[in-house]
C-alpha cells in the first residue's frame, strides 16, 4: 500500500516542484470586453450651432392665382359695377401693382441732308434732285441737289413740304430713290410708299419725274429681281399717271467700272452717266416759265 501511494505521488511531487520554479502571474485586473458596459455612462449634450448670417426672407411666388372658372364665381363680383374693392394687405400682386403709361408712339424717321460737295447754283434753280446717296455727286445745270443717305421713300416724301418752300423757283422735283427700301423685302409696301411720294409732289403743283431704281452689281439673285420687279412696276404705273421716268436699269447693269469699291453707290463714272440721264429727261420734259 505504501509502495502504490509513492508509485502515484511521484509526479504529483515532480509537477510541484516545477511550478515551484516560476513565479505566480499577478491576476489580471482589466475586465473581460464587453460591448454592453457594466456601469451607465454620463450622457453629454451637444449643442448643434447655426451658422451666423443674415435670415434670408422668402418672397411669395411671383405668380397670381385666381379663379377662371365663372361656375365657381360669384354674380355679384363678376359684375365691375357691385365689386367690392379688397384692403391693400389681401389685393393680389397685379391688382396693387400700379398701371404703366400708354407707350409713346415712335417718332418720325429723321433723315438728315448732306452737305453739296459741289458749290450751288448761283442762279435760282428750276429742279431740285431729291435722293439717297446714289447721287452724292450728281450735278445738274440750274438744279440743286438734296443728298439723303440712307433715305427710304417715305423719308422722300416727308422732305418734300421743306424743298418746296426752300426752292420756290423750282418747276420740277426730280426723286431717286427705292434701293433702301428693297433691302426691307416689302414690295407691296414699297408699292404704296411711290404711289404716296408722286401724288404728294403732284399735290404741291409741281412736275414730277422718277429715276429709275439702279441694279447695283453686289445685289444677290433675289435682291435683283425684286429691282427688276420695281422697274418693270414703274414703267407701267409712271405711264399711267402720265409721269415722266427715266430708264437706269440698261445703262449700269452689269457695269461694274460705274461702281465703287463696295459695289453699291456710284463712282465719279457712274454719277456722270446718271446726271446725263436725268439731264436728258429734264431737257425733253421741261416748259420754261
Amino acid at each position: 500500500m505504501d509502495t502504490l501511494d509513492c508509485s502515484c505521488r511521484g509526479p504529483l511531487l515532480l509537477h510541484e516542484a516545477n511550478m515551484a520554479k516560476f513565479p505566480e502571474e499577478p491576476a489580471s485586473t482589466s475586465q473581460p470586453a464587453c460591448s454592453t458596459p457594466q456601469q451607465s455612462q454620463p450622457w453629454t449634450e451637444v449643442v448643434a450651432r447655426r451658422q451666423r448670417g443674415v435670415l434670408r426672407k422668402f418672397s411669395p411666388p411671383p405668380f397670381n392665382l385666381s379663379n377662371r372658372y365663372s361656375v365657381l364665381a360669384d354674380s355679384n363680383v363678376a359684375d365691375p359695377a357691385h365689386a367690392i374693392p379688397l384692403p391693400p394687405q389681401h389685393r393680389s400682386a397685379e391688382q396693387s401693382r400700379p398701371t404703366a403709361p400708354p407707350p409713346k408712339p415712335p417718332a418720325p424717321r429723321r433723315v438728315a441732308r448732306e452737305r453739296p460737295r459741289h458749290p450751288p447754283s448761283s442762279t435760282r434753280p428750276v429742279a431740285v434732285l431729291v435722293g439717297s446717296s446714289m447721287v452724292r455727286h450728281v450735278t445738274l445745270p440750274r438744279s440743286e441737289t438734296w443728298c439723303l443717305p440712307g433715305a427710304r421713300v417715305q423719308d422722300v416724301q416727308t422732305r418734300v413740304p421743306e424743298v418746296v418752300e426752300q426752292h420756290p423757283t423750282a418747276s420740277t422735283i426730280v426723286v431717286h430713290v427705292g434701293s433702301n427700301d428693297i433691302r426691307l423685302q416689302q414690295s407691296e409696301k414699297l408699292k404704296s410708299d411711290f404711289t404716296s411720294l408722286i401724288q404728294t409732289i403732284l399735290a404741291t403743283g409741281k412736275k414730277c419725274i422718277v429715276s429709275g431704281p439702279i441694279p447695283s452689281v453686289c445685289f444677290s439673285d433675289m435682291q435683283f429681281s425684286r429691282v427688276r420687279q420695281l422697274h418693270a412696276w414703274l414703267v407701267g404705273h409712271c405711264s399711267r399717271e402720265r409721269v415722266p421716268f427715266v430708264d437706269n436699269f440698261g445703262s449700269f447693269w452689269r457695269r461694274r467700272s460705274l461702281f465703287a469699291r463696295d459695289g453699291r453707290h456710284l463712282n465719279r463714272a457712274g454719277a456722270s452717266l446718271l446726271a446725263s440721264n436725268l439731264e436728258l429727261a429734264l431737257e425733253a420734259h421741261h416748259t420754261p416759265r
